[in-house]
């Protein structure tokens, strides 16, 4: 779900509910905050580990690129918020030339494309109904083949995230989240300083670091 935080944080304040009119955008994507249409709210301690816990949600993290760039309520949404706290999409969560995921679902491996067939004709694509399951047998069945798959995730997620970050703030935080070194997200060209490595496991430590960058934009 997409969150959007009051102009005044603090104090013990709740998180707003959504609009009415922004139900729909606002129901749809958990790996997303935007902050403030007016300036950007300052929270406590207590209240970001609330939204970390929200933003960590399993449903968040399984969200793709694809997923975020087909939602053009969204990109609206974001023309009014001066910051923003996305969870990295995975690497392997969107459809490329090798493969096709679900438009929604975008962890939902649908279907291998000749390419990746051709690729791995020794693997068996039926009952991979998933991009992690798949991904992984692809990368245990020939490692030096997978460096071809790897290449064309990287590229394509890059830049795709360029695009979907062009619709964002210049503000914001980009939470990246441990990955099999196979499947780590490769820095976006013009993602400046933002990101920062949080472990869903020390929560404390992630709603700190979430704090701390997000309060280096306020006012």
């Amino acid at each position: 779900m997409q969150h959007c935080l009051p102009n005044r944080l603090g104090g013990g304040a709740e998180i707003v509910p959504p609009r009415p009119t922004d139900i729909i955008t606002q129901g749809r994507h958990h790996a997303l905050l935007l902050v403030g249409p007016r300036r950007v709210a300052r929270l406590d301690a207590r209240l970001s580990r609330r939204v970390l816990d929200r933003l960590l949600v399993p449903a968040a993290q399984v969200e793709g690129i694809d997923f975020h760039l087909s939602d053009p309520s969204l990109q609206e949404a974001a023309l009014a918020a001066q910051a923003f706290a996305l969870v990295l999409p995975p690497l392997g969560n969107l459809t490329n030339r090798f493969y096709t995921v679900h438009p929604r679902r975008n962890d939902r491996f649908v279907a291998a494309r000749p390419p990746l067939r051709a690729l791995y004709p020794e693997v068996e694509f039926g009952p991979l109904a998933f991009t992690g399951h798949a991904l992984g047998t692809l990368a245990m069945t020939c490692p030096e083949r997978f460096v071809e798959v790897q290449r064309e995730l990287t590229d394509v997620w890059m830049q795709r995230m360029q695009e979907f970050l062009a619709h964002l703030p210049r503000t914001g935080v980009l939470m990246d989240l441990p990955a099999p070194a196979w499947l780590r997200r490769p820095p976006i060209p013009g993602e400046g300083r933002r990101r920062v490595f949080v472990d869903v496991d020390d929560r404390v430590t992630g709603a700190e670091i979430l704090r701390a960058r997000l309060n280096a934009y306020s006012a």
